[in-house]
């Protein structure tokens, strides 16, 4: 798990200029903006139903599966919304979600195929938006290939492309990110700080409480654990609200790993069980094989 379970925070991408003939598609579209993925997914579910060959609601209940680590779901609707257009402006948020879904559930390689389609089709464009979220999810890639400079450059290119503050706060998350890994843990949690800061101001509560997840581990790492496990708690907390099993996870992971190190090696053994099941169940096999050399390396302290 120590590879593998710090996770890019992802916006959702919205076909925004498009109107939908269809209500239940709409009712979609709307849930998910609102971070409601439970009613989306309901949406979406009968959208499919009523219009097989819609792309649209293809796109929006693959994009809420995503949401919510059902990424094998996801998956499923993003190649049908895929095989149902060849217009570019669809395509390029299309692969996206795609490239998104294959990073979460640890296929860097096909990830970075799907991004770089996305990229090239938002150059041919002249979307400087979604040039700037795909240089971003590019980035992503690098942090987790190690390549952590390279990672950093695609990050700043990002940054440079976007003028609100809104958009930035991704950014902010994976520089904190970088810092993180490199060990400079009090800039890392000056950037994740901030990230919540601004997410928290424009009502972004759940990404909010992902990058708490990132802030408390921080904190564990500099051993200030009292606020480690006050973040990782909050973040928890916020994760399971809107039912995004990859966090709720990532979550447990985390404090698995405080409890390690607090000397508890019964309570941080359920937790990483409970994270590693958890990681099964929807598909993210590199991050339940991570968490499952954690449980063995406990395994043998005992």
């Amino acid at each position: 798990m120590k590879k593998a379970f710090i996770f890019i925070i992802l916006s959702l991408l919205a076909f925004k200029n498009f109107a939908f003939a269809q209500p239940e598609v709409d009712a979609c579209f709307n849930f998910v903006n609102a971070g409601d993925y439970k009613r989306s997914i309901e949406a979406g579910r009968v959208a499919v139903e009523k219009y097989p060959n819609n792309i649209y609601a293809h796109f929006r209940l693959g994009a809420s599966y995503r949401m919510v680590g059902e990424f094998k779901l996801a998956l499923e609707h993003l190649k049908k919304a895929e095989s149902l257009t060849s217009n570019k402006g669809d395509l390029m948020y299309v692969y996206n979600q795609i490239g998104l879904t294959y990073y979460a559930m640890g296929y860097l390689d096909d990830a970075l195929l799907y991004y770089s389609r996305s990229l090239g089709l938002a150059r041919d464009l002249r979307n400087k938006g979604m040039q700037a979220s795909v240089l971003n999810n590019i980035g992503g890639i690098y942090y987790k290939k190690g390549e952590l400079d390279k990672a950093l450059g695609f990050y700043e290119e990002s940054l440079r492309l976007k003028t609100d503050e809104k958009k930035k706060a991704t950014t902010y998350n994976d520089i904190a990110l970088i810092y993180n890994k490199k060990g400079d843990y009090q800039k890392a949690v000056e950037y994740f700080q901030k990230t919540i800061e601004i997410g928290e101001r424009y009502g972004n509560y759940h990404e909010a409480s992902q990058i708490k997840l990132n802030l408390g581990n921080t904190y564990r790492k500099i051993k200030d654990y009292e606020k480690a496990e006050k973040y990782l708690s909050e973040g928890l907390e916020g994760v399971k609200k809107v039912g995004d099993k990859y966090w709720e996870a990532l979550g447990y992971g985390y404090l698995g790993l405080l409890y390690i190190d607090k000397g508890d090696k019964k309570t941080a053994k359920d937790y990483l069980t409970r994270a590693y099941n958890l990681y099964k169940s929807i598909g993210a096999e590199r991050a339940a094989k991570g968490v499952l050399s954690d449980i063995r390396e406990l395994e043998k302290k005992r």
